[in-house]
């Protein structure tokens, strides 16, 4: 049972079942459609980083009454997406009197663009998270007679991948920890089950650090064709560790490594269709970004024992 201090809040669906709610859901609703107008042509300044929602970016908005858009109404709708599948969370100052909120969103916000009824809303909520559960979330709550599931905490940590029990003899399981700006960016998006977005945050950071190492403003697979050296322009990032007759031959394969990942991994997560990824192959992609931010840290400590010689 909740204690005295806990903080209680209400689902959509409770909402809907309150009296004297209208104004604040349809508030909800505009700022679901503001989002997911702005999703599509944000850029972000650092990887990884969200969009925002804020109380401004309400002012103006076609089909909602300006005289509505009190801090009450404003908070009371905030609170209600604060843990709705359609946002990523967010935040509002803590102290009193001081009226400040954002929400958090990603790609996962565009097919709610056009909702503006809570039917039309339902209907898409039932669509990107299945119906069982929306439904299951929409009734009223009952005593069951099952025993409760005991379930584990969600470490709020980088996540160590590791591969799950193949159980034959000889079987190999292999743990890691991920490079440390892979796990910055992705270890929320992870920890929350949002894999594709974790895959995409990675490959992003990794893109992000090639581009300033070299200093250019290419993206994707020509970036990487620029700081790998296609022929005959010379390599301007090495991120080799053979010598000899084996150096050229691995520079290549680095240089058509780091282009795959930017066409086969990250280009689909940033400009097709907002899919799923299944979590062990999104442990395997999470280690391999991982893998190549390792490589690119040869570089960087290339420069750094350089900077520093006499």
């Amino acid at each position: 049972m909740p204690q005295g201090a806990d903080e209680l809040s209400l689902t959509i669906a409770g909402a809907a079942n309150c009296t004297d709610t209208g104004q604040v859901i349809r508030v909800f609703l505009a700022m679901v459609r503001t989002a997911g107008t702005i999703e599509p042509h944000y850029q972000p300044k650092e990887p990884g980083q969200l969009p925002e929602l804020r109380p401004s970016d309400l002012r103006g908005v076609y089909g909602v009454d300006p005289g509505s858009l009190t801090d009450e109404v404003m908070y009371g709708a905030f609170a209600l997406g604060l843990h709705e599948t359609c946002f990523r969370g967010g935040s509002h100052s803590p102290d009193p009197g001081v009226f400040g909120w954002s929400l958090n969103f990603d790609r996962g916000i565009r097919p709610y663009a056009g909702v503006h009824s809570l039917g039309d809303y339902w209907r898409v909520r039932a669509r990107e998270v299945g119906r069982a559960r929306t439904e299951a979330e929409s009734q009223p709550f009952q005593k069951s007679s099952e025993p409760e599931p005991d379930f584990a905490p969600i470490p709020a940590a980088r996540p160590l991948i590791t591969t799950p029990d193949m159980g034959p003899a000889g079987a190999l399981s292999v743990t890691c920890s991920l490079h440390p700006l892979i796990a910055e960016v992705a270890a929320e998006r992870y920890n929350g089950g949002f894999y594709y977005d974790a895959v995409r945050s990675a490959f992003q950071a990794v893109e992000h650090r090639v581009a300033v190492l070299v200093g250019a403003t290419e993206v994707g697979e020509r970036l990487m064709g620029i700081a790998f050296g296609a022929k005959p322009d010379p390599p301007k990032i090495t991120v080799t560790r053979f010598t000899g007759s084996s150096l050229e031959s691995e520079q290549n394969g680095m240089q058509f490594l780091f282009k795959g990942a930017m066409g086969a991994l990250r280009n689909p997560r940033m400009h097709g269709p907002d899919e799923k990824d299944a979590r062990d192959e999104a442990d395997e992609m999470l280690v391999f970004a991982s893998f190549l931010m390792r490589r690119l840290d040869i570089e960087d400590e290339k420069r750094k024992a350089g900077s520093s010689a006499p």
